[in-house]
């Protein structure tokens, strides 16, 4: 994936992580929104380890 998208991609899924955790905060929930952070923060951070699989000849 270029590293164009994979910043676009970054930059969504952080979004949207920071969108569920304020609305899990705000609901009064104490242990969901860090779950929900740190789930964000490792898929981001797996988007950029992890090379994307190829298609094998």
């Amino acid at each position: 994936m270029p590293t164009k998208y994979k910043i676009i991609l970054s930059v969504i899924v952080l979004a949207v992580a920071a969108g569920a955790f304020r609305l899990q905060q705000s609901a009064g929930f104490t242990d969901t929104p860090w779950i929900i952070a740190g789930l964000g923060v490792f898929m981001v951070f797996a988007i950029w380890l992890f090379p994307e699989t190829r298609k094998q000849k």
